[in-house]
């Protein structure tokens, strides 16, 4: 589907950062300072945390502690300093979990998950075409919080599927939760509670 620029200065800013604080899972994708790899990590704990000026908070694993001495996503984002919030539909499940469950660092998940790499229009990471609104992210600040580094990040440029906003609204089919994946719905499917 085309996409279409949001306006990250206008008016409907608001109505973004609630349609992205209601636990929307979301494939975050990150890549070296060369754009050589890509990265790919399901991510569940992403938060707006200012309207004004709109900033986003992601939490991401850096292999601090545990069992696990590296998180290859959590590194690119520290060498680049940017990464892209790609959110997808129910309909990309499958790859939502693989993506899950593999390590950016030994496959393809692009290639593994039939997913289109779109270039970045400010930042080196790709979009990922098959996700109905990508928001292209520069950290600004980070926290380590334990095993996770909270990365404080500035949207820079964001592009939705034409039929995301109708009359200045998102779609009900965007903001219907039986449309979204949610967080609980990635607990069940990997059988943790």
């Amino acid at each position: 589907m085309k996409k279409t620029e949001f306006d990250l200065n206008g008016p409907d800013v608001m109505k973004l950062s609630w349609l992205l604080s209601n636990g929307q899972v979301f494939l975050l994708t990150c890549t070296d300072k060369e754009k050589s790899v890509n990265g790919i990590i399901t991510a569940c704990w992403i938060t707006p945390t200012s309207h004004d000026p709109l900033l986003l908070t992601a939490s991401i694993g850096n292999g601090e502690k545990g069992t696990e001495a590296y998180r290859f996503c959590h590194s690119l984002i520290k060498g680049t300093n940017e990464f892209v919030l790609n959110i997808p539909t129910p309909d990309l499940t499958e790859a939502i979990f693989k993506v899950g469950t593999t390590h950016s660092n030994g496959v393809d998940k692009f290639a593994a998950n039939g997913l289109t790499p779109i270039p970045g229009s400010t930042i080196g990471a790709p979009l990922i075409a098959e996700c109905f609104m990508n928001i292209e992210c520069k950290v600004i600040d980070q926290l380590v919080t334990g095993d996770h580094t909270v990365f404080v990040a500035k949207p820079v440029a964001a592009f939705m599927d034409e039929d995301v906003m109708v009359n200045g609204q998102f779609s009900d089919k965007y903001h219907d939760k039986k449309n979204q994946v949610q967080m609980c719905d990635l607990i069940t499917m990997w059988n943790m509670w």
